[in-house]
């Protein structure tokens, strides 16, 4: 083993001992030295642990949404605002009709449905036979087709013109339920149609029209959701529209506002002068002609007596117009039309109506543009459609019946082709037993309640 020399040692020894006598110079005590150290070290305080940004966020949405879904709750329940469901944001054509049908104190025991190729037809020939101008936001008559049915068939008829512009069967089926609910039930109806109204390459879908959009407020849809709604989107939006009462009534909440905030402007913000050329309905459509689109006033949609030389002055070639609706035709809408034309003819089988198809006049110009074997087809699956479905099909297409001085256009009947129409259309009816019967009974039961209605006394106050 080896060792250190004697110096080295005492050195070590001494430098030992020094260093514990300077390291315990400064602490008695293990205890002492903890605390020095506590005092001297740089120990950071506890910090108190803040909670996640989205925390408090998940938090107020959780808060927001329950308050949303109990106010939801409440109302839906309570009830406590009445909104009136034939108001709507502008006055369309449907808006009028059903105007007119709630105002109107008269029993209506014939119906016409149909497009603009009815109302063409039939306000351009009423205007000639009553030799007045005719307000179409008002004057929903054919007076025309009564007259003839009663030289015809004896009784009293009186028939409401359902039909309306751009009118679908969706729109057809919508409108007639709309009828009965202002209880005005008609004895027959008279549904006139055309190819484009079941493959109209301009319209995606039943809910774009404008009818729709106003009819649905006030007819009950749950029965034909299946046929609006087929994609995932709307459907979604139309379960939330019937559970969610806010948003169900958002529409009646906005128009309450906007009345509310005009009101009170009118009497904050100073009015401005009267000027000799105010902005008219017509400026406003001449400028802007997409918004509101289906928004009418009245004298806004006139027919007006003509004569022949001023018919035929008028005439306006729409091939453009047709080649497009008929340029690529959508097998969807086609069935979907074709759904609504079964739940028209279902219900007025449970209401006992009578319902009629009838094909409209349009030109060989037309006929050609959809290619005559497609129209075949077309002609051919309404007849069948109202074979298995036991509704009479009349077909008063017959090109060789009317010339180019008859149409307003390729398609539209001016008052000349509208008069050649219905008289062709009440001797379809008065030939065919099955009608002539509806429309007898129908005419007679008006005759008898007109004739009650007279012989009673009037009331003496």
């Amino acid at each position: 083993m080896k060792t250190l020399p004697e110096n080295v040692a005492k050195e070590t020894v001494d430098s030992t001992r020094d260093n514990i006598n300077f390291s315990l110079s400064g602490m008695s005590s293990p205890v002492m030295a903890y605390e020095n150290a506590l005092k001297t070290s740089p120990v950071s305080e506890p910090v108190a642990q803040t909670p996640h940004p989205r925390a408090g966020k998940h938090c107020r949405f959780i808060v927001a949404a329950l308050i949303f879904i109990a106010i939801n709750v409440g109302l839906s329940f309570g009830t406590p605002f009445e909104f009136d469901p034939y108001r709507f944001v502008y006055k369309g054509w449907a808006w009028w009709t059903m105007q007119a049908l709630k105002s109107d104190t008269e029993l209506h025991n014939v119906a016409l449905l149909g497009s603009s190729l009815v109302v063409s037809a039939v306000s351009n020939c009423d205007a000639n036979h009553l030799l007045t101008s005719l307000d179409l936001t008002k004057y929903h008559k054919a007076g025309y087709l009564d007259y003839l049915l009663h030289q015809k068939l004896k009784g009293e008829f009186n028939t409401f013109n359902l039909s309306a512009p751009g009118q679908m069967p969706s729109d057809a089926y919508l409108t007639l339920k709309g009828m009965v609910n202002v209880s005005q039930r008609p004895e027959v109806v008279i549904y006139g149609i055309a190819p484009r109204d079941f493959i109209d390459s301009t319209l995606s879908s039943p809910v774009d029209t404008e009818p729709f959009r106003y009819l649905r407020r006030i007819v009950n849809i749950d029965d034909v959701a299946s046929g609006l709604y087929r994609s995932p989107i709307p459907r979604l939006d139309w379960f939330l529209q019937r559970t969610v009462y806010l948003y169900g009534n958002s529409l009646d909440i906005q128009m309450s506002s906007n009345e509310y905030l005009s009101d009170v402007m009118s009497h904050v913000v100073p009015q401005p002068q009267k000027t000799d050329h105010p902005f008219t309905w017509w400026d406003r459509t001449h400028l802007l002609p997409k918004y509101l689109a289906g928004e009418i006033i009245p004298n806004s949609m006139m027919a007006v007596p003509s004569t022949v030389t001023q018919a035929r002055k008028q005439y306006t070639d729409n091939t453009d117009e047709y080649r497009e609706r008929y340029k690529r035709p959508e097998p969807s809408i086609y069935q979907t039309q074709f759904y609504f034309l079964r739940k028209l003819a279902s219900y007025c089988h449970k209401e006992k109506i009578e319902l009629v198809l009838v094909n409209m006049p349009i030109s060989k110009a037309n006929i050609a543009l959809l290619r005559p074997e497609v129209y075949q087809q077309y002609l051919q699956a309404i007849k069948e459609f109202g074979y298995n479905l036991n509704f009479p099909v009349i077909d008063l297409c017959a090109p060789s019946f009317y010339v180019k001085d008859d149409f307003h256009d390729t398609v539209h009947l001016n008052a000349f082709g509208g008069k050649k129409f219905i008289w062709s259309l009440v001797e379809a009816l008065s030939k065919s037993q099955r009608t002539r019967r509806a429309l007898t009974l129908a005419g007679d039961e008006l005759q008898r309640h007109e004739e009650d209605a007279n012989s009673k006394p009037e009331k003496v106050e």
